[in-house]
Formats: C-alpha cells, structure tokens, sequence
C-alpha cells in the first residue's frame, strides 16, 4: 500500500492524546458516606470491573478514529501492476474513436459518440504532461498520421462529427500499428478502442492478432439491437425515363426491426417537390418493394429522392437518385448494301432513338465515337480501319450488335475473336424455304437481361424459328438458344464494351425473329444497357472508384464536384468515354453532387451513406472478451460500466484508492465510540 501525502502521517501522533487522557483520569471523586459498608464493597468490585472494560473500548474506539482518519488525509492505495508504464510513457498513446453513423444511437440523452469523446477528455489528464497522443477515427485523414499534444486532441473533439465512412478493425488495427511502428519504433504504447462494435462493420474480430508489446484497451459504448429500416435498392421500370409521361419507379425496403410497420409512408421528390407517395405494410425482418408513379416536367438530368420517418436511426431515412428524363440514345446501323428495315423500324418508333444509317463503304469514322450503339447488318466483312475503330470503340464502353451475312468470310470470324467471342465459324446451310426450321427454346425470364421487360411468359409461348449462319464456342451469356442448346443469341463481355451477337440474318427467309413479339423489347433492352453504362442512379460513399459516361470527354481539363457552395476536385482520369475519378477520403454529407467542367454542368450524381450501417446489431460483451480476452496485454471493458469508463481505468490500471474506505471506518469507530458512552 503507498500513500499520496504520506506526510499526513505524522499526524498520528495525535494518538497519544487519548492514551494520557485515560491514563491520567483529571475528573475528581467525591465521597459518598453509606451506614452499611458490607454490601458497598461487593457492588464496588464489580463496577470497577466493567468500568476498566468499558474505558477500554472506548480508547480503542477513538485510537481507531483517529487513526482511519489520518489515513484517510494520506489518500492510501493500492498500486497497479501498469501504473509504471503510464506514468513513465515511453511510447505513445493511440486512440480510435469510431464516428460512424450507427454511433447516433443514445444511451439516456448521450449519443455514442458524445460519451467516446467525453471518455478520450477524460483520459488525457491520466497521461504525463509530455505524452504525445493519436487521434483516429474513420476519416482517415492525413492530419491523423502524426503525433500531437493533448490540447490538439481536445481542439480535434470540438469539431469532431460523424464520418459517410467506416472501417473494419482489421483495417484500423493495420492503420494504428503502421503508425505507432513509424513514430514509436519498438517501444510499448497505449492503444484505446471507443466503439459500438457493429458487426456489420466491425468485421470478424477473431481474425484480428493483436501483438504483444502494446496494450489495448477495448472500449464498447453500450449497444443494443436497435430496429431500423432502410430502402436497399432502386430501380426504374423502363430506363428510358420520358418527360410529360407516366413513369414507374420501384423501392425495395428493408426491416432490420423485430417488430412490424403498418402503413408506413414514403414520399418521393423530383426538384425539391413532392411528387408522388406511397404507404407499405413491412413484417419483422422483412423486404418489400414499393412502387412510385410519377411525371417529370421538362428533359435533362433531375435531383430526386425518396424519403420515410423512421427513429431512432435517422441517417439512412432518405435515398437520393438521379433521373435522366429523355435521354438520346444514338445508334450507328452499318450495312455493306441495303437490306431490310427491321432495325430502323424498331428504333424510329421512339423519340429516345436517334438512330443513323451508313453503307460502311462511305463512313466517315468518327460518327462510330460519339454513338452508344452500333449495329452490323449483315456486313460481309469487317476489316482494316473499321475493324480498328469498332474494337476501340467497344474496348472503350461501347455496345455492339451484330447480325451476319449469309456469306460472311473469315474476316467476320476474325473480327469477332478479337472481341472475346472464340471459336467463330460460318455455316453452310439452306434457307427456311428449302431447310428444316430450328425452334428456339423458351426464355428464362428470370435472366437479368429480361428482368424488367416481361411480367409473365406462358409456358406454352411460340418462340421464333431459325436456321443458324454462325456459330461460337458456348463461352458467352446465351440469351436465346435452340432446343439442341446451341446458341442462337449471345452476349459477350469485351472490355469494357458488350458485343451481341445473332446466330442468323434478320432476312425472314433465315428467321422469323424480326417478325416475332420477342425483337422489339430485346433491341430495345440492348439499347436502354448501351445508353445506361455510365448512368446509375445513385453511388455510395463506400465506392471507392466512380466511372461516368461522358459525351466527347475534355482530356485536358479539370472536373469538379460541386454540392451548396462546396467544391470537391478529386484524382481523376478520362478512360475512353468515361471519367474515372477517385473518391476523396474526407468526410461528405450525402445527397446531390452536380459535375461541373469548368462553368458547365455535365452531369449529377447522387451519394447515400453506405447500407452496412443500417444492420445495428453488435457485438455482445461476452463475445469481445471471448475473442480478446485471454490475451494479458488485453482489457475490455464492460458495457455496464461504461458510465464509469474512467474510474473503472483507473483502478485498474493505475491504483486504487482506499480513502473512501478509510474514511467509512473512521465514522464507524466514531458512532461505535458514541454507543459505548450512551448505552453503557
């Protein structure tokens, strides 16, 4: 046991005075006469007795008063077994603080995140003067990196807030450890967790070795399961979103919540104004797909969002999406003669198709750059410069569709190999007036091509017909097959571009499939993928790489992310027809970000907050210290406590104090001193 004013216990001598006082009785007798002297001297023994007894206890009661009481001035206590390498530092003291959005949650009326700062300010005093500390948290951010004072970490909680990213601890454990090994070298630190320890973020902590010559401290804020929703996923039921018209929307919602929502409203925005609701029923746990029917007015790109209540976890309540309203969707049609009209007959009917018809003989190549969709009908033979160009053209992003000519020579074969499409041969085979007719199998619907196209397809449905001109090794997505699994109709993966590819002409004597109900939604689904490669309604803050279709790309300028006054110039790069930019690490609040070349805006993205936070369920105590608990450089500290997170670190890693202790014997001997005078 040590002492913090050791030299209190001089004050002990003031246990003699007791000792005089009962050793030297001041009070003076008096005499008292009785007639009957035999029985006094009987009475008189026995008093003199119980009176040394009772004096007794009452000396050894106020010794003991006196005593606990200058024990108490003297602040006794027990040291810890880690007190030496805190108060002697040698390293320096990391602290992670996780400013994620789940630590939104409240415990009372803190929120998780106003008790891990309050707890970071209150160990700052525990540490020498001269410690150097690290502040982390999920930002990541370059000012992290290096050492500073303890009032720079103060001034760093003022203007902490919640971060649009979180870290696994496997990444914060790496990140902490480069770091501590660059300034520290191999001197023992003090490492602090303060986190909910969500698991949907957290990662599998048993994956985690910790070393041995630092020691960590493992700081839960209390959580529990906390019911939320949120909206998972966007999708609009025709890409091809029309002004002045009827469109559809669909939502699906997500249940992270025990118990069910009935009626629950959502509202959807386009321009700030609300444009359509819609309410749902959502059973525990449950995902349910909600549907919007809305008009946009005027064309070009629209800020819109959809929006619910829901408490206590508020972060995830909106979804922001972009919507393109009648957006063109250019396509080349090449031919070597003129050949039938399916193609510009299908695409005309649309206002959203701007489609263009050359004889590849007399193209002038740069209409292929500034196109989304280029269709080969029936070219013999594709070589040379058009070769070059198309396969630049589809390496970039571009979508290319291709119907071969009965009499296609190896250079179509050729081409076609270079696009990722092995094993390419032309068949010699009779047209359907002459030749037996192959039927195609039925469709799966539940391919992701044609989801969204078809609601139902009976099972009894008349597919098209066809005698095959080409054939492919089986290595491609098949759309469309023949009964005997042959392809017939066949999407290939080409850098970054698509090739489709037909196993016949669209001549009615080799198929009817120009004629059939299936052409027109196909080639329109081929059109709406070709156009909405580099439009998606929304990002996440998570993505680390976001890639943009731009219409003829600037190379030699700079584009920005602009949002209410703020502007962001993050690391960017021009990749054929798209901008590949960088996202940046600092912290950004979610909704709508217009891309501005210069003065000029090209284009809108939308940002929400990751969904992984929105599944709050947590690690339990018992499972952190399952986990760390048998390591001894190891202390996690319990949910409970965590009130009393800096009382609790004290003792157990510094001392712990016995004056509280000293002090309630003290009083005790002084009310036991008071019962022997009163009762005896």
């Amino acid at each position: 046991m040590s002492f913090v004013y050791p030299q209190f216990l001089w004050a002990l001598l003031a246990l003699s005075i007791p000792i005089i006082i009962h050793i030297f009785n001041f009070r003076r007798v008096r005499r008292v006469y009785f007639s009957n002297v035999r029985l006094l001297k009987e009475v008189k023994t026995e008093t003199n007795s119980f009176r040394r007894l009772k004096h007794l206890l009452i000396l050894l009661s106020r010794l003991a008063f006196l005593a606990f009481l200058v024990l108490a001035f003297a602040q006794p206590y027990l040291p810890s077994a880690n007190q030496q390498k805190i108060k002697n530092l040698s390293g320096l003291v990391s602290m992670y603080v996780d400013n994620s959005f789940s630590m939104q949650n409240e415990l009372g009326n803190d929120r998780y995140l106003d008790l891990a700062t309050r707890y970071v300010q209150d160990l700052l005093p525990v540490f020498p003067e001269s410690a150097r500390f690290q502040l982390l948290t999920n930002a990541f951010e370059n000012k992290e990196q290096y050492p500073v004072s303890a009032r720079e970490v103060e001034d760093r909680l003022t203007e902490l807030g919640f971060a649009n990213e979180f870290r696994d601890f496997a990444t914060v454990y790496k990140r902490q450890k480069s770091l501590l090994d660059r300034y520290a070298g191999a001197k023992a630190n003090q490492v602090f967790w303060f986190s909910d320890f969500q698991k949907s973020t957290a990662g599998d902590l048993s994956k985690i070795q910790l070393d041995t010559l630092n020691q960590y401290y493992l700081v839960p804020i209390k959580s529990e399961k906390t019911p939320n929703l949120l909206i998972d996923s966007l999708w609009f039921e025709n890409p091809f979103i029309k002004a002045l018209e009827s469109n559809r929307v669909n939502v699906r919602l997500k249940s992270y919540s025990e118990e069910s929502y009935q009626d629950l409203m959502l509202r959807m925005f386009i321009d700030e104004q609300q444009v359509s609701t819609t309410s749902v029923d959502i059973g525990p746990r449950e995902s349910v797909v909600a549907n919007f029917n809305f008009t946009v007015k005027g064309e070009g790109l629209k800020p819109a969002k959809i929006s619910f209540e829901d408490f206590p976890v508020t972060f995830d309540n909106e979804y922001y999406f972009a919507i393109n309203a009648s957006p063109k969707v250019r396509i080349l049609q090449l031919f070597a003669s003129p050949q039938s009209r399916f193609v510009e007959n299908v695409y005309a009917s649309e206002t959203v198709f701007e489609i263009s018809s050359f004889n590849a003989n007399n193209l002038d190549y740069n209409r292929i750059e500034g196109t989304e969709l280029v269709v080969l009908n029936e070219l013999e033979n594709v070589e040379g410069e058009l070769a070059n160009k198309l396969r630049a053209f589809v390496q970039a992003g571009g979508s290319l569709l291709v119907f071969p000519n009965p009499k296609s020579q190896n250079s179509l074969a050729g081409f076609l190999s270079s696009l990722s499409v092995g094993g390419v041969r032309a068949l010699e085979l009779d047209s359907l007036g002459t030749g037996r007719a192959n039927e195609l199998e039925l469709l799966n619907v539940n391919h992701p091509f044609f989801q969204g196209i078809f609601e139902k397809v009976p099972t009894n449905m008349n597919m098209p017909y066809a005698n095959a001109v080409l054939a492919w090794a089986n290595n491609g997505d098949n759309l469309l097959s023949f009964k005997n699994s042959r392809p017939f109709f066949t999407r290939f993966q080409a850098g970054a571009g698509k090739v489709y590819v037909s196993a016949s002409p669209l001549e009615v004597r080799f198929s009817n499939f120009a004629k059939h109900a299936l052409f027109v939604p196909i080639m329109y689904k081929i059109a709406a993928d070709s156009k909405t490669k580099g439009e998606r309604p929304a990002f996440t803050f998570q993505e680390k790489n976001i890639r943009v279709g731009l219409d003829r790309p600037a190379t030699n300028q700079v584009y920005k992310l602009v949002k209410d006054g703020l502007e962001i110039v993050p690391d960017q790069r021009i990749v054929g027809n798209e901008l590949v930019f960088d996202m940046p690490e600092q912290a950004l609040p979610a909704g709508h970000y217009r891309l501005m070349l210069d003065k000029n805006p090209v284009g809108l993205l939308a940002f929400n907050y990751d969904k992984a936070e929105s599944d709050m369920r947590f690690y339990t105590l018992e499972e952190i210290k399952k986990t760390f608990g048998g390591q001894k450089n190891v202390q996690v500290y319990d949910f409970a406590n965590s009130r009393n997170f800096i009382q609790d670190f004290e003792q157990r890693n510094l001392q712990t104090n016995l004056w509280k202790y000293m002090l309630m014997l003290a009083l005790g001997f002084f009310l036991l001193e008071i019962l022997l005078i009163r009762l005896l």
